[in-house]
C-alpha cells in the first residue's frame, strides 16, 4: 500500500451527526455571500484551515466562490511533519474544487445544511525525499504512477453559518465541513489486492473551516 500521510479512521459517526440535523425542507442553495460583491475579482472570497484528507496533516489557503456560492475554487498548501512524513517533513500543494448543489435551512437556527458535496483536487508535492528515479533495478513501467502528483475525488457536507456583513459591505459568514476521499494511487491499490487491501485502507477523512469575507 503506498504511504498514507494524513489519513484518518472513517468511522460513520459524521455522517449520522450530518443526517441527525435535517428536519428541515431543502431550499435553493445560498447564503448571505450570495450577495452582490464590489471587491476585485482578483481578490480571494474566502480563506481555508484543514487537517488531513491526503492534502496534509495541516493545510491553509484561500479560494473563490462561483455559480452562487455552488462551486469553491481553492488553492491550498499543506505540511507533514518528519514524524509522520519519514526522512523530512513534506509540502505538499493542491488545487481543489467543491461543488454544493443543496441547502438546508434549520428551524430556528442560524445555521445551514448543506448535506452533499462533492468535488476533485490535484495535489504535488516537490520533496526531494520522495524517490523519482525508480532506480535502475526496476524495469521500465514496473511503478506506472508519479510520486509526486495525485488526483482525488471526494465527497462529504458542510454547516454554514451568515455572519454580519462587513464594514465594507461584504458578506461574511463562517463554515465548517468534512470530505471523504481518495486518490488514483489507493483506488488502484485496492484494485489490484482486494485480498489485502478493505475500502476503509483506501479512504482519507479531512475536516476544515471556511471563512467567507
Amino acid at each position: 500500500m503506498p504511504f498514507n500521510y494524513a489519513c484518518f479512521s472513517t468511522s460513520g459517526g459524521f455522517f449520522g451527526l450530518i443526517l441527525s440535523v435535517l428536519p428541515a425542507a431543502a431550499q435553493a442553495p445560498t447564503d448571505s455571500a450570495a450577495t452582490r460583491s464590489t471587491r476585485a475579482w482578483y481578490v480571494p472570497q474566502h480563506a481555508v484551515l484543514q487537517t488531513a484528507g491526503g492534502i496534509g496533516m495541516v493545510s491553509g489557503g484561500v479560494g473563490y466562490s462561483l455559480f452562487r456560492q455552488r462551486l469553491d475554487v481553492d488553492a491550498l498548501a499543506g505540511y507533514v511533519p518528519q514524524r509522520y512524513a519519514g526522512n523530512k517533513a513534506l509540502g505538499i500543494f493542491t488545487l481543489k474544487t467543491t461543488y454544493t448543489p443543496y441547502t438546508i435551512t434549520l428551524r430556528s437556527a442560524a445555521w445551514r445544511v448543506h448535506p452533499l458535496s462533492f468535488g476533485g483536487l490535484v495535489n504535488y508535492t516537490p520533496s526531494r525525499t520522495l524517490n523519482r528515479s525508480r532506480d535502475e533495478k526496476y524495469y521500465d513501467g514496473y511503478y506506472w504512477w508519479s510520486s509526486t502528483v495525485r488526483f482525488g475525488a471526494f465527497i462529504g457536507g458542510k454547516l454554514a453559518r451568515p455572519l454580519k456583513p462587513s464594514p465594507t459591505g461584504q458578506p461574511r459568514a463562517v463554515s465548517l465541513y468534512y470530505e471523504l476521499g481518495t486518490n488514483d494511487l489507493y483506488v488502484v491499490s485496492l484494485a489490484t489486492n482486494l485480498s489485502g487491501l478493505k475500502v476503509t485502507d483506501v479512504l482519507t477523512l479531512g475536516v476544515g473551516g471556511k471563512f467567507t469575507f
